[in-house]
């Protein structure tokens, strides 16, 4: 009898072992096993779910090599592979647009403050991550400050996961220091936007291929972009207010005279022929015009060390000017994400993948770097400074995606070896300075108000590119541009941020 009994649990063991084999080989009809899923055995364990990851920017020659090397890593670790899609900017809405409106099968979808974040949570194209961080998240919440999670909620609800980079935001310019240098231009005397004049006047007398200041439709609203506006989390949603007044009324943007002002000294700039004359239809990125030697200068956000981040690309050297003081807002803390799809099939890998690029040093080099020998070379046996392999340069280069301030965790980057050794550091002094918003943590709910966003950004559409490029007179198209947003509807936008920002701050 005791022997006996010693026997039936191990032939009860084999039998159900037996079982589950039959039931893995019969159950994947076109879904997934829960084996492939916890990493275990099984048909679709030999063909592991591929997350895909969607991304402006320029699509790259090497991009097959980059996945297949870094699948090698992440296969083994989550089960999961990785397909890399750069999408030109100039495309981005439109694709980004018609995968949510199709339910196209997507997986990482990368998102922003300034890129309609808000309004695609409202339209449910992004799935809550609350749970999926807890779960699969931990080197995230882990390596990242709080702030940013906590400054790019909606409603408490998470629906993206911030890139680990500056916290704090500050516009200025990137100029390029070899014609500073070459006419002797004092950028020290800088302080205003109308001291860039004397400067923008010499490259139009004497560098006829170079447009003095370089606008188009991809790098936002030229001028009117370096306002202290804060855009209450989406700027794709009108009402603004002070950064640094504060003041807590929210304005329309239009009716103030910053924004009067901006849109008159475009015009001067545009008449006199220091802005492209195709800016407001243009869609060609400000550094692939001066990486054709085409562009003097152009408005970007600035942190510690983006000139010689810029630099890699462009092939010239640059130098940047900061026109604002550094402030942080809800919009700085999801001014760049990485959302979930609400079509994902199995969000829990894609929570996995976003998780590796913020803790995997080795995974997160791959995607924004490419593979070692090929695509940079290590700097004289350091670990952490690169530079390009002998006989390539910045036009010859086959993978240098410029977009780790999209991707993860900017602090395991590698650096450049015209980067300063320091940058890190000045990075989390430069956080330390910024001046934080009376609204950071607030991000305005738009569900209540989603169609009239919708007409007021076809209104945007039509008169804004005119306005921020000069290639209008401010005088004249400013009343219509009001008339036709009031319209639209922007008043009830407005009084629903001012509703919800004051039950926010009475908290």
């Amino acid at each position: 009898m005791i022997k006996s009994m010693k026997v039936w649990p191990r032939l009860t063991a084999a039998v159900m072992a037996f079982s589950l084999v039959l039931a893995g080989c019969s159950s994947d009809q076109g879904g997934t096993t829960q084996g492939a899923e916890n990493g275990g055995s099984g048909e679709s364990a030999a063909k592991p779910y591929e997350v895909t990851l969607y991304y402006p920017g320029t699509p790259q020659k090497d991009v097959a090599l980059v996945e297949a090397e870094i699948n090698k890593k992440m296969e083994p670790k989550i089960g999961a592979t990785l397909k890399i899609n750069a999408i030109d900017w100039g495309q981005w809405d439109n694709k980004l647009n018609l995968m949510i409106s199709s339910g196209e099968k997507s997986d990482i979808i990368f998102t922003a403050a300034w890129q309609n974040y808000t309004v695609n949570v409202a339209k449910g194209a992004f799935l809550p991550l609350n749970d999926l961080l807890d779960q699969y998240g931990q080197d995230i919440k882990k390596n990242l400050d709080p702030a940013f999670l906590e400054g790019s909620q909606v409603d408490g609800v998470n629906y993206g996961v911030p890139t680990n980079k500056e916290l704090a935001a500050t516009r200025g310019v990137l100029v390029r220091q070899d014609l500073a240098d070459k006419y002797k231009l004092d950028l020290t005397t800088v302080k205003t936007w109308t001291d860039l004049e004397p400067l923008l006047k010499t490259i139009k007398e004497n560098e006829p291929a170079v447009t003095p200041f370089y606008m188009s439709n991809t790098n936002g609203n030229g001028l009117l972009e370096n306002l202290d506006w804060d855009y209450l989390g989406d700027a794709s949603v009108p009402g603004v207010i002070s950064k640094t007044a504060g003041t807590t009324t929210v304005l329309n943007e239009v009716e103030t005279p910053e924004f009067k002002e901006a849109a008159a000294l475009a015009r001067k700039w545009y008449q006199a022929g220091y802005i492209n004359s195709d800016a407001a239809t243009s869609n060609v990125f400000p550094k692939d015009q001066a990486k054709a030697g085409k562009a003097f200068m152009w408005t970007d956000g600035m942190k510690p060390g983006k000139d010689k981040e810029e630099e890699g690309y462009v092939g010239y050297p640059l130098t940047q000017i900061e026109m604002t003081e550094p402030t942080i807002t809800t919009g700085d803390a999801s001014g760049a994400m990485l959302a979930i799809s609400r079509s994902s099939e199995q969000p829990e890998k894609a929570m996995q993948v976003i998780n590796l690029l913020h803790s995997d040093k080795e995974i997160n080099n791959l995607l924004n770097f490419g593979i070692e020998g090929k695509h940079y070379v290590k700097k004289d046996g350091q670990d952490n400074i690169i530079t390009l392999p002998e006989g390539v340069d910045a036009n010859s280069r086959t993978y240098n995606p410029g977009a780790q301030w999209q991707l993860g965790n900017q602090f395991l980057n590698f650096l450049w070896d015209n980067e300063d050794p320091q940058k890190w550091e000045k990075f989390k002094e430069f956080n330390a300075k910024g001046v934080k918003s009376p609204a950071l943590g607030f991000t305005f709910n738009s569900q209540s108000v989603k169609n009239e966003i919708a007409a007021v950004n076809n209104v945007n559409k039509q008169f804004k590119p005119g306005m921020t490029s000069g290639a209008v007179d401010p005088n004249e198209m400013i009343p219509k541009y009001l008339e036709k947003l009031k319209a639209a509807g922007i008043d009830k936008i407005i009084a629903a941020k001012q509703e919800q920002l004051d039950a926010f701050l009475a908290k």
